[in-house]
């Protein structure tokens, strides 16, 4: 049984989810943002003058990390908070021209990343499918698996 938990979808889940993570926060590094920061600047591009209770209300993010990463990209100059003109206590959300400007090296870095993601997922052969999704993951981890070492 211990074999199962060690190949248990949501262990591996979760550890190629922190290493997917940090690989895209190394490369969003070089254009000065983090993983916490760059799903703003995609979501307000495509949705211009959304408020921050409906971004935080429609994907589940906790008002407190809106309001922190709002604050974080306002000082860097990404976005800009206007207030509603049809309700006074609601600020919209805009992208600057710096914003605008940095959106397409957003999107090539999320392309490159998904690139490589499913190299490694279509990479898994000869297992079954529950298998090679767990390989997948172990993969996307980016740490061996210890039978290879055998």
């Amino acid at each position: 049984m211990s074999e199962s938990r060690e190949n248990s979808i949501h262990k591996w889940l979760l550890i190629a989810g922190r290493q997917v993570s940090r690989q895209l926060d190394r490369q969003l590094a070089r254009i000065g943002l983090s993983t916490s920061q760059y799903f703003y600047i995609l979501k307000i591009h495509d949705h211009p003058g959304l408020t921050q209770k409906a971004l935080g209300a429609t994907e589940f993010i906790d008002p407190s990390n809106v309001t922190r990463a709002v604050k974080q990209l306002i000082d860097q100059g990404l976005i800009e908070r206007r207030q509603n003109s049809q309700d006074k206590r609601a600020y919209q959300l805009a992208l600057t021209a710096k914003g605008k400007a940095i959106y397409p090296q957003i999107l090539q870095i999320l392309d490159a990343e998904e690139v490589a993601l499913t190299k490694i997922v279509t990479a898994q052969k000869n297992s079954s499918d529950r298998q090679n999704f767990v390989n997948a993951l172990r993969s996307m981890s980016r740490i061996p698996d210890k039978r290879d070492d055998r």
